[in-house]
């Protein structure tokens, strides 16, 4: 004899379903977002390897908004180095919860699959 009814067995399948459809969402959209950061860093690392062979006296520029305001170098590379540590952290928080998502996956697939495996007597 089965230990929970078929109606329960349909509801807790119905369940793990939904929550692993929505942890591939997650994890995907969390793909994304790690990409789109890892591109955003590279720019700046690249803004920054430019503005690393200036020479020190030449005049640079900030863009503000629609305009541009003359800023010093050292503001430029020192703003740089900041977005740079900032961007790293928010791809670190990225990671880990790719991580949390792709495990919450695994777990909802694995009930998955015991539900479908289980022993059932007709």
């Amino acid at each position: 004899m089965s230990a929970l009814p078929d109606d329960a067995i349909r509801n807790l399948f119905v369940e793990l379903q939904a929550k692993y459809v929505s942890s591939q969402q997650q994890v995907n959209t969390t793909k994304a977002q790690i990409q789109a950061k890892q591109r955003e860093r590279k720019m700046v690392d690249l803004t920054r390897r430019e503005l690393d062979t200036l020479a020190p006296e030449t005049k640079t520029y900030q863009p503000v908004g629609k305009m541009f305001m003359q800023a010093p170098l050292s503001k430029l590379k020192t703003e740089h180095a900041k977005q740079m540590e900032t961007i790293d952290e928010q791809i670190t928080q990225l990671e880990k919860s790719q991580k949390y998502w792709e495990r919450s996956a695994n777990e909802a697939q694995g009930n998955l699959k015991d539900i479908l495996n289980g022993p059932r007597n007709m």
